[in-house]
């Protein structure tokens, strides 16, 4: 029953979420849920564990949602984001847009910019790109949320947090497995593409496009009256922002929030003239950040009630069990560590629980630790993108979609998808990687 009660909250918070309720009302309703049937004191529950959880993710993210929200205003405002789409459009066409910016995003990630980061970035872009293509919104998230959350986390080579993890607990590197990484990652990426592709077109058949409101208006506005009187900066001007971070990030090793400053400031230096407005900017950055960080928080601190429930416990110990019954020992990694990163809300999390449990007996079974270690990347990237995820409620508030408008295709793209792909690794690691006898 204790197992059942998590799963009913969690599905009790996709319910309202779809029903258009706020995040954080929905969250704490989910969580209030979870504390009474899980015989948890209840306010104690909300105003420490929840709270703890909450005010967790604010203290390491707001500063990165803040600089990456300012940068992603100034891309906009400037017509870097424009002069970007403009290239993107030019150089792949209409049909090819979608799977351009997929991967766009999965080169930014793959290049060491978090996922968070990479939202903020990209979206000014995607928004140029959809509006000229006239594509509908409601495929954003799941365009920019496809890039950076999935098919780039699997290749090996990564330096993605995920796929470092594995070698706190195994004696592998970042390279595991390189030909079962490479091969899950272009199938995902595939897919992905395909998926979204057929979704526009059937959004064109039905004569739906491009939906704009006030504000998106005027910034675009700009960026055309820019283009038309020429002073819309050149493209190679325009990606060096975003190569800065990059580049300060994996050479230099600084902080991401010095490496989004350095974006910044180099944003401001280039692109000085096309700047209007400060204030404005500075109240919007700031807005569209709080807006994300409470949303993002309230749904993350999920977590840290799951964690304490009895049915927490009780789903590791059956994993355990599991572990011991004479099954198939990847699939009952790739399983468990699935399974864990959705009741975690975070692949990082899920993936590091499942390692410290399984890794050294699944080792002394026989099992290879460069299959573990793939297999637990891959795995990691499939439920952790439930709707009490921190990088789902991210990408739809940064893009300005709902739940119930933008959630389904991410849910394919994020999760089914990569599920599928999960399948595919579980066969090849079985046939590539056999158990010692």
């Amino acid at each position: 029953m204790d197992m059942i009660v998590i799963l009913l909250g969690l599905a009790m918070l996709l319910v309202l979420t779809l029903k258009k309720v706020p995040v954080v009302y929905a969250a704490a309703v989910s969580v209030i849920f979870i504390a009474v049937f899980s015989g948890l004191p209840v306010v104690k529950t909300v105003t420490g564990d929840y709270m703890a959880g909450f005010a967790g993710f604010v203290k390491a993210a707001w500063l990165m949602l803040l600089l990456g929200a300012l940068l992603s205003t100034l891309m906009d405002v400037t017509g870097a984001a424009s002069s970007i789409a403009a290239f993107i459009l030019n150089k792949f066409g209409v049909k090819r847009a979608i799977p351009a910016i997929v991967i766009a995003g999965g080169l930014l990630t793959f290049g060491g910019v978090s996922s968070f980061v990479s939202c903020f970035a990209l979206y000014p872009i995607t928004l140029a790109v959809f509006r000229k293509a006239n594509l509908p919104r409601y495929l954003i998230p799941a365009t920019i949320g496809a890039g950076i959350f999935t098919w780039v986390t699997m290749l090996p080579g990564n330096p993605q947090i995920q796929n470092i993890i594995p070698s706190s607990y195994l004696p592998t590197n970042a390279m595991a497995a390189p030909v079962i990484g490479t091969v899950c990652g272009l199938f995902t990426l595939v897919l992905i593409i395909v998926y979204l592709t057929i979704e526009a077109n059937r959004a064109n058949k039905k004569g739906l496009g491009f939906e704009i409101d006030e504000e998106t208006k005027n910034v675009l506005m700009k960026a055309d009256e820019m283009e038309k009187s020429g002073k819309l900066p050149n493209v190679i001007l325009s990606i060096l922002p975003i190569i800065a971070i990059a580049v300060v990030l994996n050479v230099f090793h600084m902080d991401i929030s010095v490496a989004l400053l350095s974006g910044i400031v180099l944003c401001v230096i280039l692109f000085f003239k096309n700047i209007t407005g400060v204030r404005k900017i500075l109240n919007v950055s700031v807005d569209s950040a709080a807006r994300t960080i409470i949303n993002a928080s309230a749904i993350v601190a999920i977590g840290a009630v799951i964690k304490v429930a009895p049915g927490f416990n009780k789903i590791v110990d059956l994993i355990l069990n599991f572990s011991h019954s004479g099954g198939n020992p990847l699939i009952i990694f790739g399983g468990a560590t699935t399974l864990l990163c959705g009741l975690n809300a975070s692949g990082m999390g899920g993936l590091s629980t499942t390692l410290s449990v399984l890794a050294e007996p699944f080792m002394a079974m026989g099992v290879n630790p460069d299959i573990m270690h793939r297999i637990g990347v891959i795995a990691s990237v499939g439920l952790d993108s439930l709707p009490h995820s921190g990088g789902i409620v991210a990408v739809l508030a940064i893009s300005g979609v709902s739940y119930k408008d933008g959630y389904k295709h991410l849910f394919i793209t994020t999760v089914v998808i990569t599920l599928l792909t999960l399948v595919l690794a579980l066969i090849m690691g079985n046939i590539m990687y056999p158990i010692a006898g």
